[in-house]
């Protein structure tokens, strides 16, 4: 198969199943999690996780026989992709699913973006920007910054996504009584360390201190791990080997706002509001450099 058809035949497939799959429960979650598991895992080539992703959606309940069969098909097709370890670049419609995680061709920059410049900076006419400003911008989006992750999960939807292009990422932001989240690409086995640097204090709705919270989640939305501000320390999460490749998620606010937990650890929204306020910056290190994440 050409790379141009093997593209297109992803393309389609892809966009098809997912089109008619249920968002049924499946093992507990919402098929819509696994469905955007499986968009990112083609998206990458990542073919074993592809087929893995395909085989938790054949067993949703009532799937219809037609697309059961697709998927089948699907599965078959990406364990041939693996058996002769293809690489298919770029493939149709992976732009938004890749865009801020710091893969080439993949810059985040949005299609229009001289456009959003002008208006970002209150010039609703195309007039010449100074270069500093869009450099600025620009900055921005390779960042990942500009970039929204696309989540079935409410309760972290929003998330800028962090440039992991080197294997480790930096970010900055303010928060009080809201929630700042940030989401990344991490692969199976990899250490994650996240570490949060309070730069400044400001005066928040209860304190003025250097009181913070940060959390880790995977792409199902589960809790891995959860750090605070305790005697003067920062909070720094030493992730356990990440089980999967996939996007993961960091949550940053301040007490006393906190993630709401079902009985299986997945987060189902968020209870109370942040006491104090302050301004951070989030280190994220030991990834495996996005390039290498399947896209080379």
């Amino acid at each position: 198969m050409r790379a141009t058809k093997v593209r297109s035949w992803l393309c389609r497939s892809t966009i098809a199943l997912l089109a008619t799959l249920a968002a049924a429960p499946a093992h507990g979650q919402s098929t819509a999690v696994v469905q955007e598991a499986l968009r990112l895992a083609v998206c990458l080539n990542d073919w074993d996780s592809a087929i893995a992703h395909s085989s938790q959606l054949e067993q949703v309940p009532e799937l219809p026989i037609k697309t059961r069969a697709q998927l089948v098909t699907f599965r078959r097709q990406m364990q041939l992709f693996r058996q002769n370890q293809t690489v298919v670049s770029p493939i149709d419609g992976c732009e938004p699913v890749l865009a801020g995680f710091g893969l080439p061709g993949y810059s985040g920059r949005p299609l229009d973006f001289d456009r959003g410049v002008y208006s970002s900076v209150g010039r609703g006419t195309p007039v010449v920007a100074a270069d500093q400003t869009l450099r600025q911008y620009e900055a921005l989006w390779q960042a990942g910054l500009g970039v929204t992750a696309d989540t079935p999960l409410s309760p972290l939807a929003e998330a800028q996504r962090v440039n992991t292009r080197s294997g480790s990422g930096v970010t900055t932001g303010a928060v009080s009584r809201r929630i700042d989240i940030y989401a990344f690409l991490g692969a199976q086995g990899d250490s994650a360390s996240l570490d949060l640097t309070v730069i400044q204090q400001r005066p928040g709705v209860l304190y003025t201190n250097d009181a913070a919270q940060l959390f880790l989640f995977d792409a199902a939305g589960r809790l891995l791990s959860a750090g605070r501000t305790t005697a003067g320390q920062e909070p720094y999460l030493g992730a356990k080997p990440l089980s999967a490749t996939g996007v993961y998620y960091a949550a940053v606010t301040t007490p006393e706002h906190r993630p709401i937990l079902d009985e299986g650890g997945f987060i189902t929204g968020w209870q109370g509001i942040g006491t104090s306020a302050i301004t951070y910056t989030l280190t994220i290190e030991g990834l495996t450099p996005s390039l290498e994440l399947g896209l080379r």
